[in-house]
């Protein structure tokens, strides 16, 4: 299942007409750290994603699985939520299902993440062999011209 969480983010904050730097002063996180959630270089940890999920009064899961490209934001707030802006905060209770789904959810996020760094190492990988391979070349020729230089 794709991950629309970025995307979805910068399209929400769009529709609101809010500058990276407005929503970051908002939700006391740095312009480019939302820059980095949006293009996807970066995934917030799970309380950033409630601090945000809590801001547009949309749900993760929804952030994160559902497509907003072509909704307006009419339709996202009746679709998945209304605004959160005038929302209270979440009370914090002994809410054992939530609290379930939340780990559930980090786990996902650190699977992703595992996956990421798995691709990186093979791509390292990939980069050592290659540097290997450049090496020994360079070392035949060394010793080629030794040769030559020799004869």
């Amino acid at each position: 299942m794709e991950n629309k969480f970025g995307s979805n983010l910068r399209i929400l904050r769009k529709k609101q007409k809010l500058t990276l730097e407005s929503l970051g002063e908002k939700l006391k996180i740095s312009k480019s750290a939302i820059s980095d959630y949006e293009i996807g270089k970066t995934f917030p940890p799970l309380d950033v994603c409630e601090l945000i999920s809590d801001f547009f009064g949309i749900n993760i899961d929804d952030l994160r699985n559902s497509d907003f490209t072509e909704l307006s934001l009419e339709q996202i707030e009746e679709l998945y939520g209304s605004k959160a802006k005038n929302k209270p905060a979440k009370e914090t209770g002994d809410d054992f299902s939530n609290e379930k789904k939340q780990l559930e959810f980090h786990n996902k996020l650190l699977s992703q993440q595992i996956e990421g760094l798995q691709i990186q190492l093979k791509l390292t990988k990939q980069i050592v062999e290659s540097k290997d391979s450049e090496i020994k070349s360079l070392q035949i020729q060394v010793r080629l011209l030794e040769e030559k230089i020799a004869n």
